[in-house]
């Protein structure tokens, strides 16, 4: 089972909408077969967090095998070049057009890819690159930010942060097609029954403002 860093961001008035924000971004370490996969390295600061889940594991830097990124923002690469410098042999993954952000040796996550057991999911919309991740032996399904929680209901995110609403709209459609047991989100905690919810989520019109 993952363990889940979590981060609080604060965004002042004017960045994604009329009033102050404030909401949270998690990055996770998941052991596998042969490593330990960090998906999204959170903001700056995140590796402290992040050392002390790979100590409850039993772990270390060196047993990171891979960081698979689900998208460039700076809330979920933050934390990159801190991770990089204490898991320095650890690959870089991220969707192709997410590469030309990130150091010149990540490597693209190809549409179905396996990646130590994690399927790679093509989810563009949010980002032209984001990605999602299912862990085929334990059904786990990492979203990314093609969609998250706030206060224990499943919400679309920000519109000022979606490059393509109706790109994301299609991956959401495509997640919801996605066989899982557990989603787990970039912005807010596990709800029960996340697939009844997102094709509920699916029913309401999508927000263009």
């Amino acid at each position: 089972m993952p363990e889940v860093i979590v981060q609080q961001v604060q965004l002042p008035a004017g960045v994604a909408g009329p009033t102050e924000i404030s909401f949270d971004v998690r990055c996770f370490v998941l052991p596998v077969s042969g490593g330990i996969i960090l998906i999204d390295t959170g903001m700056g600061g995140s590796a402290v967090d992040i050392n002390q889940a790979l100590e409850r594991l039993g772990a270390g830097w060196g047993d990171v095998s891979d960081v698979v990124l689900t998208h460039s923002h700076a809330d979920h690469v933050g934390g990159l070049d801190d991770v990089l410098s204490r898991a320095g042999d650890a690959l870089l993954w991220a969707g192709e057009a997410e590469l030309s952000a990130l150091p010149s040796h990540a490597r693209a996550a190809a549409d179905g890819a396996s990646i130590r057991g994690l399927r790679v999911i093509h989810t563009p919309g949010h980002t032209q690159g984001h990605i999602s991740l299912l862990q085929e032996s334990d059904g786990l399904l990492f979203v990314g930010d093609a969609v998250g929680t706030m206060n224990g209901v499943m919400v679309r995110p920000p519109a000022p942060f979606t490059a393509d609403p109706v790109e994301a709209e299609s991956s959401l459609r495509k997640l919801s097609e996605v066989s899982h047991n557990r989603m787990l989100f970039s912005h807010g905690a596990e709800i029960s029954d996340p697939n009844s919810r997102l094709r509920a989520l699916l029913d309401q019109p999508a927000s263009r403002s």
